[in-house]
């Protein structure tokens, strides 16, 4: 299993999720990341500027509010993978 995926986390190309559509799970008190969060702007290409690329591929058997968790490993629409995530809460 990955680690969850959070408001504020990143992926390996420097984007920081910071828009989540889901209100009601949380991770670390933190909203957890599901399909379809947004990031911010990274250093590469014009599809990673900010609000230009999602969160995406989360898990088959796991959701907030009917959409999919993302974890560490996961790709974004950007093709850059999530990374670091919760120390302590994993999905599979």
């Amino acid at each position: 299993m990955a680690a969850a995926q959070r408001n504020g986390d990143s992926n390996d190309g420097g984007g920081v999720i910071n828009s989540i559509p889901q209100s009601t799970v949380f991770v670390n008190s933190k909203l957890v990341s599901v399909d379809g969060s947004v990031g911010t702007g990274h250093p590469t290409g014009p599809t990673h500027s900010a609000g230009t690329w999602k969160t995406a591929n989360g898990s088959s058997t796991v959701s907030a509010g009917g959409i999919a968790i993302n974890r560490t490993g996961d790709a974004d629409t950007c093709e850059h993978t999530r990374a670091g995530g919760s120390d302590d809460v994993f999905v599979g």
